[in-house]
Formats: C-alpha cells, structure tokens, sequence
C-alpha cells in the first residue's frame, strides 16, 4: 500500500490493510513520514509499517507540490526490494508511484479514491484545477481496479473505464454501546446535558467555527468536540464559551466511544465543495452504526439517503437554521431515538463494513486472478 500521509494511523487505511491481512494477505504501508521526514518501519498488529521522508509541511501547497516526487522516489527505491502481488494506491497523490511501481514489476494496480482528489484541493491550485483534473482522470483510467467510498464517486470514477468501481465505505465493525457504557464515557470526559458533537478534521468548510458560535450556556448544550486541524488554536482558546469542550485528539476507538456518548452528531459538510456533495462522511457511518442521529447539510447527496430513511436530521449550512434544528431536536427525545433506531437498520443491511469488506477482498481475488 502507497499512502502519502505517515499513518498515525489512517483510519479508512487500517481497516482495509487489517481485513486484507485477516484474509491472509501479507500487507505493508509505505507512508509518508511528512511530519518528521523520519524513516522508521514499525507494526500494526499484523500490518507492516514503512515510514519513508522527505519531510514536508502539511498545509504549504508548494512545497507539497516540489516533494511529493520525492517521496514516489523514495517509494520507488524502496519497493525494489520488497517481494508483492498487489499495489495499492490511496488517493491520487500515490497513484503516479504505483503505477510507474506496477510498470516496472509488471504487477496489477489497485487504485482506492477517498473523493476526487482535483475537487479536494481545488481552492488551493487555482488555476492549476483544469490541468490536475485532466490528469486524475487520465491515471485512473490506467489503474487495474478501483475503489471507491460512495456510489456517486463510483459513477465519476467510472468515465472513461470498462468496469464500475467497486464500494468500500469505512464503517465501523462495531454494535451499539449500552446505556450503562455510553454513560461511562460522558463521565469520563465530564459530558452533561444534551450533548452535540463535532469529532474529525479542525478545517474550513465543516461547520467548526459556526458549531462554536451556536449555543449559549442557557441553551443547556454541551458542545463537544474533538480532533485536529488548522482552526485547532481557534478552537483551545476561544473565549467565553463554557459550553464548549475540547478533548483534543483522539483515537478511533475513542471517538466512536464519544459518538456513542452523544446526543446528536455534527456532520455538516460547505455544498460549495463538490467532494462534500458526493462523499460519505466517517461520522455518518459511525452514527449510524452505533444507532446515533446526526445532523447533516441539505444539497449533499448523503441528505437525500438521510430524509428517505429518516437517520437525522437535514438543515441549511447556516448558523441560525443548524441552532435552530438543535434545540427542537433537544425537546424530541423518542424522536432522536427513532432516528438513531432507523439508521442502525438502515447500516446494517446496507452499509455495515461486513458488505465492503467482502467487496474489497473481490477486488483483490479479481486482480491476483487476472
């Protein structure tokens, strides 16, 4: 597996290269140590993790763009010596060292789009969108196989190619927690009221600054919320807001303990972004899998699933509307229940990891057959 981020640890990545490794399957990482530019090889559990520079900052677009060559060269170099059936490439930024690896080694090519990597980055590459975007759709044409997390991306992702992608969402192979543990968990992290949460990427175009700004003590919300980012400062030193609690970082065990915990799950994504308008959220599928409602932003496609099974709730990317939307669902208690109850369903036929795991190993069956 090619990943350009160092791995500490990838969520969508590590329940892939543990399934694969379950099946049987020998697995390696070849991540990109651009926090510390420190080669280093490590394990997780049975996964092996080879970490390779340059270091490179996460949020400087040039400079990204000058080494992240280097990076496929260093995992050029260091694939000559390992002995693989399969490459497997996450997201675009590894695709063009995996194939050139596939060329060399005469060995099939698994591309895994996380969205559409041109739509991602987008504000950041100006002008240069057109050209990046012509050379994503280029390179996986060229891919033996591809996967994808969402039906929509699917149908992007198959112009151009003989075969649909195949679905593998990363949802969590987990069953709902008790009353008795989700109760643990607020106390543990000193959670009272009615809790809404925010757990993912600190970052522009997901609600944060607006989620901060929402509530005022006297609504009896506990604003919760978790992970890292640029709006991280933002958020650890934001005055006046006792309402708000910061637990900082967190594992992806303890994040969907902390989803359990919740009342009502934040997963509004800016409909401005096109990925937001195709993808589907980690936070959704956790909800849903731990029979949470959540709410979400009217336009993404992931809301029109959300009205028609009635799993949460959908409302404006707008301040007002969101606050709005809240404090009826506080008064609605059974009725958070019923959404949370429709979801559980709704996942486990459709969406449970169970489903794409099996779709992940096809793929792989397909390729090592071909």
């Amino acid at each position: 597996m090619l990943l350009a981020n160092p791995y500490r640890p990838d969520p969508r990545v590590r329940i892939e290269a543990k399934a694969l490794a379950d099946a049987g399957h020998r697995v390696t990482i070849l991540a990109w140590s651009r926090d510390t530019g420190d080669a280093e090889s490590t394990k997780d559990g049975e996964v092996d993790i080879v970490r390779i520079g340059p270091r490179c900052p996460f949020r400087s677009v040039a400079k990204m763009i000058m080494r992240l060559p280097m990076y496929w060269l260093f995992a050029l170099r260091t694939s000559g010596s390992m002995e693989f059936d399969i490459i497997h490439s996450h997201d675009l930024d590894t695709l063009p060292a995996g194939l050139m690896i596939g060329w060399l080694r005469d060995k099939p090519v698994l591309y895994d789009a996380h969205e559409l990597y041109a739509a991602m980055v987008k504000d950041d590459v100006g002008p240069m969108f057109g050209p990046l975007q012509m050379l994503e759709s280029c390179l996986v044409r060229r891919a033996d196989a591809v996967v994808t997390v969402s039906d929509t991306l699917a149908h992007e992702l198959s112009k151009g190619r003989t075969e649909k992608p195949s679905i593998v969402m990363t949802s969590p192979d987990i069953a709902p927690l008790s009353d008795a543990e989700a109760k643990a968990v607020r106390e543990k992290y000193g959670l009272t009221g009615f809790v809404v949460s925010y757990l993912g990427s600190l970052e522009p175009g997901r609600f944060v600054e607006d989620l901060l700004d929402a509530f005022t003590p006297e609504d009896g919300v506990t604003v919760l919320v978790a992970g890292k980012g640029s709006l991280e400062k933002k958020v650890r030193e934001s005055p006046g807001r006792s309402q708000v609690k910061y637990v900082g970082a967190v594992s992806t065990d303890d994040a969907l303990r902390l989803t359990a915990a919740s009342d009502l799950v934040t997963a509004m994504m800016d409909p401005a972004n096109p990925n937001n308008v195709v993808g589907t959220p980690g936070k959704i599928l956790n909800s849903m899998a731990l029979a949470k409602p959540y709410i979400t932003t009217q336009g993404l496609d992931i809301a029109e699933m959300t009205g028609r099974v009635g799993s949460g709730i959908v409302v404006a990317y707008d301040r007002t509307r969101f606050r709005e939307a809240v404090l009826r669902s506080k008064q609605d208690p059974k009725g958070l229940t019923e959404m949370g109850r429709r979801g559980r369903e709704h996942f486990a036929s459709h969406m449970s990891w169970a489903k794409s795991r099996g779709e992940l190993l096809e793929a792989y069956e397909r390729l090592l057959g071909a």
